[in-house]
């Protein structure tokens, strides 16, 4: 079998996002990565990019399953292979892991793997800090997690987060959205007439850059003064879930009387964007019922949007 197509069935097992891929397969990959998503999954997928990040074949063809580091990998017995328990590091893990990396690799990389980020210990994660922040050349960094609002913010802000498989209520159409977006798609509610309009100038300022997150936080806040803000939300996250599907390869279903904008803002970013961007978006719904400041809350979102599109 050519290593080739063994790879792009692997590569869709895992549920690897392209843009991930991209970055491997060039040599550009980031030192850490935040996967997130059902728990096999990113076991499966965390030990298919160590295994492809130590294998001794080229990039395009890593993992090929056949040089002698896929052999030690596969055998359980790499030695430039770090990975932490099945439930969450804790400050113990961290020290051995810590005094592992202190050590002279067999190889020209090593990799680790920490299960369980958002089961991690305060106090472990902590101990982790220092490791992410300085990374040692050729050091990657592959951390695990069911929750991406459960790992602590100060390891997600130095890692790459990678979505691997929807995760309810950020990627799956929320059902009180419907009738939200049939108010706005219609001419029957005074209060939504033109948001559509303003939902797509505000989309394309923000995917241009042509704004700081301050300055779209107070944007949206000014076109969406008319319905409540948690519509508003819910309206904005179906946008984007529909630039998604269309990203996809799929068809505009929920609002076909923008069909030709959809057309031209869905390829401006990844399908792994979008769906962050919807989880940053739904977050910032899920605060407002938390009494968080509206204006603060956005403001919140906008920086994560914004990080989405600059940071990929």
């Amino acid at each position: 079998m050519e290593a080739s197509k063994a790879n792009g069935r692997l590569d869709e097992a895992v549920g690897l996002p392209d843009a991930l891929l991209k970055r491997l397969r060039a040599g550009e990959l980031w030192h850490a990565v935040l996967l997130v998503g059902e728990s096999s999954q990113v076991e499966r997928a965390s030990r298919w990019l160590a295994q492809a990040l130590l294998c001794e074949a080229p990039r395009a063809d890593a993992p090929c399953g056949r040089c002698r580091s896929c052999a030690q990998f596969s055998a359980g017995s790499h030695p430039d292979f770090w990975a932490s328990g099945d439930e969450g590091l804790k400050a113990v893990d961290v020290e051995a892991l810590q005094a592992w990396l202190a050590t002279k690799g067999h190889g020209s990389r090593k990799v680790y793997v920490l299960r369980g980020a958002d089961e991690m210990t305060p106090v472990a994660a902590n101990r982790m800090l220092k490791t992410l922040e300085e990374p040692a050349p050729e050091t990657y960094a592959i951390l695990t997690a069911q929750s991406r609002q459960k790992v602590l913010s100060t390891l997600r802000s130095r890692s790459f987060t990678c979505l691997l498989s929807a995760s309810p209520p950020f990627l799956s159409t929320d059902p009180t959205s419907i009738a939200v977006v049939t108010r706005a798609t219609s001419a029957e509610d005074p209060s939504f007439a033109g948001l559509m309009e303003r939902v797509i100038e505000w989309t394309q300022t923000w995917q241009s850059g042509g704004a700081t997150p301050w300055e779209l936080a107070a944007s949206w806040q000014s076109i969406a003064k008319d319905v409540p803000a948690e519509d508003g939300l819910l309206l904005l996250a179906e946008w984007l879930r529909e630039l998604m599907r269309v990203r996809a390869g799929g068809q505009a279903e929920r609002f076909g009387a923008w069909e030709e904008a959809v057309r031209r803002i869905a390829p401006i970013l990844e399908v792994e964007q979008y769906a962050a961007c919807v989880q940053a978006v739904m977050e910032a719904r899920l605060r407002l019922q938390s009494h968080v400041a509206l204006l603060l809350n956005l403001e919140q979102m906008c920086v994560r949007l914004r990080e989405v599109t600059t940071s990929w």
